[in-house]
């Protein structure tokens, strides 16, 4: 390695030694979740050591806000986020002190105005689909405004709060955007060009379906690629709404995005209409169009064009229309049915032209400074701020009423360790750790962790650490550990240690008021394993047959309204929010499915809930394209005589089977009349189809006609593959009774 055998040099050694290290820690130092821990400790740290510099009060409150909003929103901050959580703060910090001024010398009165204003702040907290931080502070500074129901100096004392609170907003949100400031942009279009590879991939499967030389594939493999299709789908939607809000890059060029979404969406469900999951034979469809293969190579060419439109902004990308049209005399021998796959087909093809051509231009539109969208069209885009008639918001809400009197009476008539401080933190923890998979009996071991972790830090740490720099990087290294290795609210009952110590600038070191406050959160911690089992049961197995039961049963509802039609504006209303809480449901179910304790509940394998939850959720993508294409649906004149002459009750009484509690018995024979009831309704639809004079409509009503029969039978196999899954979950373990 060196010339002329000599030795290396210590700068060698230490350059070589250096590199070493650099090729070990560079990925863990620029993976995300080094790079949040970093900007947590830093903004903890700063939230301590400069109240403490300047001599102000309540130099822990705004540690303790920074904790909160670290462990409970999310990771990508802005200015304008921190700018409505300040405003949270401030509306928080005003009721509280209207509350004191106005009630604080009847105490009684004070303490149920205060429950129910937190009950219902915590209840919008809870149904607020965006940052939920902002009314949690808001739920907190009222809370925290009191000063134990003392009223001398209550007013005072509430407002040191509230600045120490909006003081911890304000360093988060500094350091948040301008330490490892995240590439918002650049991830969104990476989730875009993964969905248009994965519906490039669904198009070339369906051409394959109409070649008669080409194989087509089992079943199986094409619900697995129309699973992985959903699933882009959605990572592209959540991620656009939870950045959309943001002072970023995205809120720019906030249209444009809009209408992206718009044209990707359209082009899913294009797709998944046009599947046909039911056929195993291949039918060649070239013969039938004049100019077929032109128009598959045009629609190929637009996919290529919208994905290199990300990196050209000046790519010019045209609307011309497609050539392809129905050859008339080559389906004279068909039948209806095949003809109606045939107008379906063109369908298809001729909108997956428009919709990738539109999709292309507002693409080059995006970060474009002369480009503009030059066709007229509005986003659907819409996401609802709040989720309303959830019902764990709701027993959320109630849990933190009762939580609140019973720790208040302890309070009253025990004086218990912190005084109402003991009240806060039980209020505040009951409504974070509400119907999360965390166990309580895994909280007390790890709170109990945290004090074996503290004491050592209080009795030899802490006293030794004379210099500001010596404490700011103690603070630097708890709180990273606590980021780095947990996740969630579990992180807060790992950083209580550090807020036990009571880290002030002129500290006494007390060991009775250490374990006071140790104290202290043992009784929150129990004030948290009641409100697991009181007054609303959160054990896994409970809460998953009530999810179970409440998504059957809304499925069940919802295609009452949608099947038989949603004519006014009361039906519209209602399937609306039959829609909201399925979607809202089945991640709850998937969720308490996945936490069931193997050791009582060995009868059900992990591999029988994972085949349930994904039957679930290929039920619920399926209804939810059914659905949004109810309107059009309900316009064709098809489709409207289907739904007057044929109803079809079968998938009706299917889903409220499932939904059944107490239907082990009778499960299989209800289900196997209702499968023949189901193929008897379809006997009458084929029926339907060739005795209907199809003349006499257009192309678009029949593909659409078409696509309304694809989409229902889809929903039929969802619940079939629902049913078959159901069958290998032994649901009456999950009835037994234990604490």
């Amino acid at each position: 390695m060196f010339k002329n055998g000599s030795k290396p040099s210590t700068e060698h050694w230490l350059l070589a030694s250096w590199q070493y290290c650099s090729q070990l820690l560079w990925p863990f130092c620029m993976s995300e979740k080094f790079k949040f821990a970093s900007k947590v400790a830093i903004a903890l740290a700063l939230a301590y050591l400069i109240p403490m510099a300047m001599g102000w009060p309540q130099a822990s409150t705004a540690a303790t806000t920074v904790m909160l909003i670290a462990s409970t929103g999310g990771r990508r901050e802005s200015l304008a986020v921190g700018t409505y959580r300040v405003i949270g703060t401030v509306i928080g910090a005003v009721i509280g002190l209207l509350l004191v001024g106005l009630l604080i010398q009847e105490r009684l009165l004070y303490m149920f105005s205060v429950s129910v204003v937190v009950s219902l702040v915590f209840y919008l907290r809870n149904a607020y689909q965006r940052d939920p931080t902002v009314f949690m502070l808001t739920g907190v500074m009222i809370l925290m405004v009191s000063n134990g129901g003392d009223a001398q100096g209550a007013f005072l004392y509430g407002i040191d709060r509230a600045f120490a609170t909006c003081f911890g907003v304000v360093v988060y949100t500094l350091v948040s955007v301008f330490v490892f400031p995240p590439r918002l942009e650049r991830n969104l279009i990476d989730l875009s060009q993964s969905l248009s590879n994965k519906q490039r991939s669904l198009f070339e499967l369906i051409l394959s379906q109409h070649h008669g030389d080409v194989t087509p594939i089992g079943r199986d493999a094409r619900q697995q690629m129309i699973d992985e299709l959903f699933v882009a789908q959605s990572a592209l939607e959540k991620r656009f709404q939870l950045l959309s809000g943001e002072c970023s890059d995205v809120s720019g060029y906030r249209k444009e995005w809009l209408l992206v979404l718009d044209y990707y969406k359209k082009n899913t469900q294009l797709l998944i209409y046009s599947l046909d999951n039911h056929k195993e034979d291949a039918v060649d469809f070239s013969c039938y169009f004049n100019d077929y293969q032109q128009s598959i190579d045009a629609v190929t060419r637009k996919f290529n064009l919208a994905d290199k439109a990300w990196v050209d902004k000046s790519l010019k990308i045209d609307e011309q229309a497609l050539a392809l049209q129905v050859n008339d005399e080559s389906i004279n021998d068909l039948t209806h049915l095949q003809r109606a796959e045939v107008f379906s087909f063109a369908y298809l093809l001729n909108q997956m032209n428009t919709h990738l051509s539109r999709l292309g231009i507002c693409i080059s539109c995006i970060d474009s400074v002369t480009g503009s969208v030059p066709f007229n069209e509005v986003s659907l885009q819409r996401q609802d701020r709040f989720l309303w008639w959830d019902a764990e918001n709701a027993k959320t809400a109630i849990k933190v009423f009762v939580i609140y009197w019973v720790s208040g009476l302890i309070w009253i008539y025990f004086n218990p360790p912190g005084g109402y401080s003991f009240v806060i933190f039980s209020v505040i923890f009951t409504s974070i750790l509400s119907f999360l998979p965390v166990h309580p009996k895994l909280l007390l071991m790890l709170f109990s962790f945290t004090f074996f972790f503290a004491m050592p830090a209080y009795l030899f740490i802490l006293p030794n650490l004379t210099h500001w720099l010596a404490l700011g990087i103690f603070l630097f290294i708890y709180t990273f550990i606590a980021f780095y290795l947990f996740k969630g609210p579990v992180i807060i009952f790992f950083l209580m240690g550090l807020f036990v110590l009571g880290i002030d600038n002129q500290m006494n070191y007390n060991f009775a008021v250490l374990l006071n406050i140790i104290i202290l959160f043992y009784m929150v911690v129990f004030m948290i394993i009641l409100s697991h089992y009181f007054p609303f049961n959160c054990r896994a197995e409970h809460l998953c047959l009530v999810m179970k039961e409440r998504y059957f049963r809304h499925i069940t509802k919802g295609m009452t309204q949608y099947i038989l039609g949603a004519d006014s504006y009361w039906n519209r209303f209602k399937s609306s929010w039959h829609i909201g809480v399925i979607n809202a449901t089945l991640p709850k179910l998937l969720l308490w499915m996945n936490k069931l304790d193997k050791r009582y509940f060995s009868g059900t394998s992990p591999e029988a809930i994972k085949d349930f939850g994904r039957a679930c959720q290929s039920l619920t993508d399926h209804f939810n394209l059914f659905t949004r294409v109810d309107i059009q649906l309900t316009h064709n004149p098809l489709v409207y005589l289907v739904r007057q002459a044929y109803q079809d009750n079968a998938l009706l009484k299917m889903t409220s089977v499932l939904a059944n509690e107490n239907n082990e018995d009778s499960f299989k024979s209800d289900f196997e009349d209702d499968y023949q009831q189901h193929d008897q309704w379809e006997r009458l639809l084929v029926q339907f189809i060739n005795d209907v004079n199809i003349s006499v409509y257009s192309q678009r009503e029949i593909a659409t006609f078409y696509i309304f029969l694809n989409l229902h039978r889809n929903i039929f196999d969802a619940i079939i593959q629902c049913q078959s899954a159901y069958d290998k979950i032994h649901w009456h373990e999950l009835r037994q009774k234990r604490f």
